[in-house]
């Protein structure tokens, strides 16, 4: 089974041997891939609505992995019960459903090694709640789909805290990674805060005026974890 770049990247970073839960899995196709590809014994695809998991079932059953993969129809880890996962992955959606469903599964996450997140808003709130609920950020990559970037982050059990908000927001190991596609990014950054205070510029209102100083103040922490990465 072939994979989106993105996906492909996610499933690379899945450690060898381990049972894998993806959470919101649409089609399944990373649990597939996974036990095709000898990556994984087994994996469950979770998924909350009906739509996606039906697809799920008859790609599952396409490709012939039904003894492999199995499906699960839950909200989070709920309808997971106690079945052993070495490896989490939660991929493709905002980071503040990211953080409702790691809480909800506080007591299961105790018994689950190893994250894999790749939120697409709200970034610096899972890397919060990560460290709330126990767990280090080991690696984080990064990667450009079309005109999308995606983080993908990493996590272990473990005692971390960062030192402060940029390294939350912007992401620490990225900035010491010095990653290719992460440059992209922060420059992407740049242009649409300067194309937005072009915009908030012409209305000057006291909301206007407010949000332009956070834009300034968020192009120059941009402008600084730039210079860490040179």
């Amino acid at each position: 089974m072939e994979l989106t770049r993105r996906l492909e990247r996610i499933a690379s970073h899945v450690p060898l041997g381990t049972i894998v839960a993806d959470v919101g899995t649409d089609h399944g196709y990373i649990p597939i891939y996974l036990v095709k590809e000898g990556v994984s014994p087994k994996a469950y695809a979770i998924d909350v609505a009906k739509g996606p998991l039906k697809k799920a079932e008859m790609n599952i059953e396409a490709n012939g992995v039904k003894e492999l993969v199995v499906p699960i129809l839950s909200d989070g880890l709920h309808q997971l019960g106690d079945r052993k996962v070495d490896t989490l992955i939660i991929a493709g959606m905002g980071g503040m459903l990211i953080k409702r469903i790691l809480v909800e599964a506080k007591h299961q996450l105790k018994k689950i090694p190893t994250l894999i997140l790749s939120p697409h808003l709200d970034i610096a709130v899972v890397r919060k709640v990560v460290h709330k609920l126990g767990y280090e950020i080991t690696l984080e990559d990064f990667i450009r789909e079309g005109q999308q970037f995606y983080p993908i982050i990493l996590c272990n059990h473990g005692k971390e805290k960062y030192e402060n908000e940029v390294e939350y927001k912007y992401g620490k190991k990225l900035i010491e990674s010095c990653h290719m596609e992460y440059r992209e990014y922060l420059q992407v950054l740049i242009m649409k805060n300067i194309e937005l205070k072009k915009e908030l510029l012409k209305k000057n209102t006291p909301a206007s005026i407010k949000r332009i100083d956070e834009i300034e103040k968020d192009s120059e922490a941009i402008c600084e974890v730039g210079k860490w990465l040179k």
